[in-house]
């Protein structure tokens, strides 16, 4: 057993950077030729690659996923829990869009270029200034056709539940009374893993490593996906966000309950 963990830990590192690699060059190459241009070449050409990308690096992670409900058809905005950092690939694979992210990730090495590369809108919740920015940003990119995904609970959870959903980044939509459309993900993996709120979900204090490692370990991670059937509109952020959040609760199956998330604080993964 332990060998075998370690075995996919040796493969699918290297894999994965791999098939990283092999998405950003060709989006490198051909950004500057094709972003500027007013037919969407561009955008078909990032989202099938992205879409290509993250089904690879799922397969590659030993990840099956069940879907439930269709995705909304560009332009839109799509709002969606937010447990791992693997989050991106299941969403990516299935809904390709202009993700919304932590502005420290920018910073990151390689991992901040490729986001630029792939035009991750980054914000900086901390400062008003920045969210208005941003917000400026989501709007003007839902305007040029492009998709935006948001994780508007501002963090990652353990699974125990939807959070409150922050409603700033949700203005442009709100103002415009534009469709925002719902996602809820969660995680389970086999019963001789460790669970997938500790293995899977990336919250609290724990740091990337050991975390990602562990999870490059696992024989099987079982995803699920549900697109929510129609969209809400309402001219108020927080009223929306909150119609958002109460379907989304709805339809969300908890993988922990709070209280056993909240007894693992003191587990190893923590620091």
């Amino acid at each position: 057993m332990r060998f075998l963990r370690v075995c996919r830990l040796a493969w699918r590192g290297p894999a994965f950077l791999l098939l990283t690699l092999a998405a950003w060059l060709p989006l490198f190459v051909l950004k500057p030729l094709l972003a500027g241009r007013r037919y969407p070449i561009w955008r078909q050409v990032r989202s099938g690659i992205m879409r290509r990308w993250g089904r690879a690096c799922l397969a590659t992670l030993g990840c099956r996923i069940t879907v439930r409900g269709a995705p909304p058809v560009s332009p839109c905005l799509l709002v969606s829990n937010h447990i791992s950092y693997i989050d991106i690939l299941v969403l990516a694979a299935h809904s390709p869009a202009r993700f919304v992210s932590k502005a420290e990730i920018a910073d990151w090495p390689l991992a901040g270029t490729v986001c630029r590369t792939v035009d991750i809108l980054f914000v900086d919740r901390g400062r008003r200034r920045d969210v208005t920015r941003v917000g400026e940003q989501i709007a003007e990119a839902l305007e040029a056709g492009d998709p935006v995904i948001l994780f508007p609970e501002g963090t990652s959870t353990p699974g125990d539940a939807v959070a409150t959903l922050k409603p700033s980044l949700l203005a442009p939509a709100a103002a415009g009374q534009l469709p925002v459309h719902w996602a809820v993900l969660r995680y389970e993996t086999p019963a001789d893993e460790d669970p997938a709120f500790l293995s899977v979900a990336w919250w609290g204090d724990m740091p990337m490593t050991p975390h990602a490692p562990e999870l490059l370990k696992l024989s099987r991670i079982d995803a699920e996906l549900e697109f929510g059937a129609e969209p809400f509109r309402h001219a108020n952020r927080k009223e929306l966000a909150s119609l958002l959040r109460e379907r989304m609760a709805v339809a969300f199956r908890p993988m922990v309950s709070s209280e056993k998330a909240a007894a693992s604080v003191g587990d190893r993964r923590f620091p």
